[in-house]
C-alpha cells in the first residue's frame, strides 16, 4: 500500500520544523558559550555532524531516482552521523549541559531521526510517488526549512571563527 503523499509530506515537514526550532535554540546556547566552553574537538565533532547530516539529506533525495545504488551511502552516513551525535552528547555535553539544553537535544534527535525515517520510507520504497502533486505550500514550507537549516549550519560551522 502506497503512503498518502500529503500525509507523509506533512509528517516530514512537521518533524523538520520541530528540529529546526530546537536546533535554532541549541545554536543560540552555543553562541553564548562559544568562546568559553566549546573546544576545538567539540567544534570538529559538530562539523562532522553538519557535514554528514547534509550529505545524508542529499542521499535521501537520490532515492527519487535510485534505491539499492545509494543505500550503502545512506547507511554509512546515518551511522557516521549517529556515532558523532553520541560522541557529542557523551563526551562534550553530559557534564556541561543544563536539563533544559539536554531536553532541547532530546527533541532535536527524536525529530530529525523521525524525519529521516519518514524520508527513507517514502523515498526508498516508493521513490517519492505523488511528490509533484502536493499543494504548493508544501514546497514553500520545505524551501523555508532548507534555508533555515542552511543558515543554522553556516553559523554553527563558523561558531568559533
Amino acid at each position: 500500500m502506497n503512503p498518502d503523499p500529503e500525509h507523509i509530506s506533512l509528517l516530514i515537514l512537521i518533524c523538520t520544523s520541530i528540529f529546526v526550532l530546537a536546533w535554532g535554540l541549541d545554536a543560540l546556547t552555543h553562541a553564548k558559550i562559544a568562546n568559553q566552553d566549546i573546544t576545538d574537538r567539540e567544534l570538529h565533532t559538530h562539523r562532522i555532524l553538519i557535514l554528514s547530516s547534509g550529505l545524508l539529506q542529499a542521499v535521501l533525495l537520490l532515492f527519487y531516482w535510485f534505491d539499492y545504488e545509494v543505500l550503502p551511502f545512506f547507511v554509512a552516513l546515518l551511522f557516521t552521523r549517529t556515532v558523532h551525535e553520541v560522541i557529542d552528547e557523551v563526551k562534550f555535553h553530559s557534564e556541561r549541559c543544563t536539563f533544559q539544553e539536554t531536553c532541547i537535544h532530546f527533541v532535536m534527535w527524536i525529530s530529525i531521526l523521525s524525519q529521516i525515517g519518514f524520508l527513507f520510507y517514502w523515498g526508498f520504497f516508493f521513490h517519492y510517488q505523488g511528490l509533484f502533486e502536493l499543494p504548493s505550500f508544501h514546497f514553500i514550507w520545505g524551501a523555508l526549512l532548507v534555508s533555515l537549516m542552511a543558515i543554522v549550519s553556516w553559523k554553527e560551522w563558523f561558531l568559533a571563527s
